[in-house]
């Protein structure tokens, strides 16, 4: 690595994420050096802690991937975390029973699934977490940290496929857009704000948007703002 090289950490929930996104994120922060963890579903989000709060969680992640890669404080350029909203911003009046539900069913209007009074513990609990870690700014004194949203998930937010599918499915549609955009973040950044109804002028807005009605059900990112706020943070070409 060379001296001058930073790194940025992508926290997400998902490979499909980083399939569909690695390339993106290469490309637009040029020579710096783009590294995912893979949460493996919402655990940071959604688990019950006796102590502490959701960011000592994600700092604890972030002291873990410096070790990894033995990095100085100085080292980490920037840190990014992808959720999907999972609706859970509706109100609880919108998750109805449907006991022959496999899978929780996400529709644009309401939720269906078999187990209610689960998924609005769910919800709770990933809302709250959600409102803290949207106001947070910063890892440590020099580090930045933004929270970034897809609805009501990945595959709903970039390609428009709101049905449950299975990890094949998945993998492919990452690829594939993986392949379209790798190169090119300019294309990406206006595609997102084309196809997938960004919310507000600016993060806090995007916040404030999500949270109303149905919008976290919706097709809506704010993935779209990491590229405008962060353009500084881009290296130039050789």
């Amino acid at each position: 690595m060379r001296k001058t090289r930073k790194l940025v950490l992508l926290i997400c929930e998902g490979q499909t994420d980083e399939n569909a996104l690695y390339y993106i994120m290469k490309a637009f922060f040029n020579h710096n050096e783009i590294k995912f963890h893979i949460a493996h579903g919402d655990p940071i989000l959604t688990h019950d802690r006796e102590k502490g709060s959701v960011m000592d969680d994600v700092r604890d992640i972030v002291r873990m991937e410096m070790k990894r890669y033995a990095l100085k404080k100085g080292d980490m350029l920037a840190v990014f975390q992808i959720t999907d909203t999972d609706g859970v911003f509706i109100d609880d009046g919108l998750i109805l029973e449907n006991r022959d539900a496999q899978r929780i069913e996400y529709l644009e209007d309401h939720i269906e699934t078999a187990y209610v009074s689960s998924i609005k513990a769910r919800n709770r609990k990933k809302r709250k977490n959600m409102n803290i870690l949207s106001d947070e700014r910063m890892i440590n004194d020099e580090t930045p940290y933004r929270l970034y949203y897809m609805s009501h998930n990945l595959e709903h937010a970039l390609y428009g496929e709101a049905g449950n599918m299975n990890d094949s499915r998945k993998t492919g549609l990452a690829d594939t857009f993986s392949s379209r955009f790798k190169k090119d973040w300019q294309s990406f950044l206006a595609y997102i704000e084309k196809e997938c109804s960004p919310l507000g002028s600016n993060f806090q807005q995007s916040w404030d948007e999500i949270r109303k009605d149905t919008k976290s059900l919706e097709r809506h990112t704010n993935i779209n703002l990491l590229f405008k706020e962060f353009s500084y943070l881009s290296v130039p070409g050789d």
